[in-house]
């Protein structure tokens, strides 16, 4: 048995109620611990991941099936109607709108879908959400910082289609008209993120003139960067691959190289390590998370690996935010960078393999 204290809060208030989860079909979606499954003696669960580094953390842990996507139905995990859906609260309230509307076409009439989360994550404004898809709303538990939250579907959706909850948008970036699919969650939904914008411009056709070779972008959110490099050097000697742990992600570049009728080859995963390939250029706009503390470690180990996996005398180009320590780390990995272009919030690095500038 797992030791509780090692788990993350939402899932130890889960275990305060666990005789609900002992029987029946249930599906767990977006569990952060792989040993939730374990805790549970019911071989009846299912795991639905829309994070990639989640899903294959369960994968092996668990014995109980696990699936990976942007969304789900029954068929796509071998399953009949469920009789209770667990959702673990995202960041991103449409998220969750997108998550509580899927869980309630995943179940049978009058199964229970349950909400947990933390108190700062605004746990205590779902009850006002759940309210849209079933009538009996309770408070369940709360402790830990977190609450839990079920409701009682006495009408489950007959049908739920992930485009519904899309956006697409047009721009123009240095005269190359990109039109963008995204879905909530992504980074920069529903807009052109400052720190992206600041980053294309400096990648002008002009620019690029030289470029050819293998293009990659790492945490390719909607597919902004990929997409935008391909359709500017369509007529260049180049392929494009593009990468993010998010199935939503994932989706959304997809759907946006299917927009601008380029072809890419887009990869779920976390990290650059897993690629099986060499690349010529890197162009990224990498995750970075501020909480309590700053947490730049994301970027630090994608800029090790990307010179790691790039060519001999391969570039990457990279925005941060300012005030992140990168350039110590490009001295570090790449003897030297320079800085392209910066504004009040964001600057935009750039470095070659093996230069010594």
């Amino acid at each position: 048995m797992a030791k509780h204290a090692q788990m993350s809060p939402q899932s130890q208030l889960l275990l305060r109620s666990i005789e609900h989860f002992e029987s029946g079909t249930w599906a767990f979606i977006n569990p952060s611990d792989a040993d939730i499954f374990n805790e549970i003696d019911n071989p009846n669960l299912v795991g639905l991941h829309q994070y990639h580094h989640q899903f294959t953390n369960c994968e092996r842990a668990a014995s109980q099936p696990q699936f990976f996507g942007a969304s789900f139905d029954l068929p796509s995990i071998n399953k009949s109607a469920l009789d209770g859906v667990v959702i673990y609260m995202p960041k991103s309230k449409q998220q969750l709108t997108l998550l509580i509307d899927m869980a309630s076409s995943l179940v049978k009439q009058n199964a229970i879908v349950l909400i947990v989360g933390e108190n700062k994550a605004g746990i205590k404004s779902v009850p006002s959400m759940l309210e849209k898809i079933g009538s009996q709303v309770n408070k369940i538990d709360s402790a830990k910082h977190c609450g839990l939250y079920a409701v009682t579907i006495s009408e489950p959706k007959q049908s739920f289609n992930i485009d519904d909850y899309g956006i697409t948008r047009t721009y123009n970036i240095n005269g190359v008209e990109l039109v963008v699919f995204s879905l909530p969650g992504v980074f920069g939904h529903k807009q052109l993120d400052p720190g992206t914008d600041l980053l294309l411009q400096q990648l002008t056709p002009k620019a690029l003139a030289k470029a050819k070779g293998h293009i990659y972008d790492f945490a390719c959110g909607s597919g902004v960067i990929a997409c935008y490099l391909a359709k500017t050097l369509k007529e260049h000697d180049i392929r494009v691959s593009m990468s993010d742990v998010s199935g939503l992600a994932i989706y959304s570049s997809e759907k946006t190289a299917a927009l601008n009728k380029l072809e890419a080859n887009i990869i779920a995963c976390d990290g650059v390590a897993q690629l099986n390939e060499k690349f010529d250029i890197v162009v990224s706009n990498p995750p970075f998370h501020e909480s309590i503390r700053h947490d730049y470690s994301i970027t630090e180990k994608f800029i090790k690996q990307a010179f790691s996996q790039s060519k001999p005398y391969a570039s990457i180009t990279v925005v941060a935010n300012r005030f992140l320590p990168y350039p110590d780390i490009f001295d570090s990995v790449y003897k030297g960078f320079v800085e392209l272009a910066a504004s009040n919030k964001y600057k935009v690095f750039a470095a070659t393999k093996f230069s010594n500038k």
